[in-house]
């Protein structure tokens, strides 16, 4: 294999590892404070250190792991404070990333997030975490639209990265969830939907900034359930 194929190679093998990683912190399986063990990743991977340690110094970048001298890398933990912190960046982000977009979503496109949403509410909650699920899916419908026309790459990226942080957490305080919030999600989601179909800026802004507001409560009390 010539130098350029060895290099595309390695960078496919770091990013397939990158994911790998970071979905094992994102789900928990590498919960907080927990060491890396690079070695071990190594052979389950059947792969060198090296792409390995470039995927966990951009995972150490995102905010994922922090690196202790001599030790090794660690899985960040998590606090309220940093809860805190990425809810306060999205109340500023996500607001403007609606204001770009409000213009440039197809009528089509708002009539499906519209069954979407429907869909979601009457769909029976059967499992203990269904509710969680679809909140999920609200989010992913909803806020996923809108950054992808929002027509700014740099603040797109900003803002999912800061919304899988903190689905970590959501993650993580899910089991101890005692009221189904479903109905408040849904709620919130559509009065940004609607103020979307009115073409309303100002008005869907309002509304982004007032959901995001309401879901750093909500996982403030969850948060602090789980921690006491």
């Amino acid at each position: 294999m010539d130098e350029m194929g060895s290099k595309i190679n390695r960078v496919n093998v770091t990013e397939e590892i990158y994911r790998i990683v970071k979905e094992d912190i994102l789900t928990h399986k590498l919960p907080a404070g927990e060491k890396v063990n690079i070695d071990q990743l190594a052979r389950t991977l059947e792969v060198s250190n090296i792409p390995i340690r470039e995927a966990l110094s951009r995972l150490q970048s995102e905010g994922y792991l922090h690196m202790v001298p001599f030790k090794g890398m660690y899985v960040n933990l998590m606090s309220l404070q940093q809860l805190n912190e990425l809810f306060e960046i999205r109340l500023q982000l996500e607001p403007l990333a609606v204001e770009k977009a409000v213009l440039q979503i197809p009528d089509e496109k708002l009539a499906k997030l519209s069954e979407t949403l429907n869909a979601l509410r009457s769909n029976p909650i059967s499992r203990a975490n269904d509710g969680l699920a679809s909140v999920v899916e609200m989010n992913a419908s909803i806020h996923g639209t809108i950054l992808a026309y929002c027509d700014n790459i740099s603040l797109q990226n900003l803002v999912r990265g800061y919304i899988e942080q903190i689905q970590r957490y959501l993650t993580f305080i899910k089991i101890n969830l005692d009221v189904d919030n479903r109905e408040v999600e849904w709620a919130e989601h559509n009065a940004i939907l609607q103020r979307l179909i009115q073409r309303d800026v100002n008005g869907a802004s309002t509304a982004m900034y007032l959901h995001i507001s309401n879901s750093q409560k909500r996982a403030n009390v969850q948060f602090m359930k789980t921690e006491g």
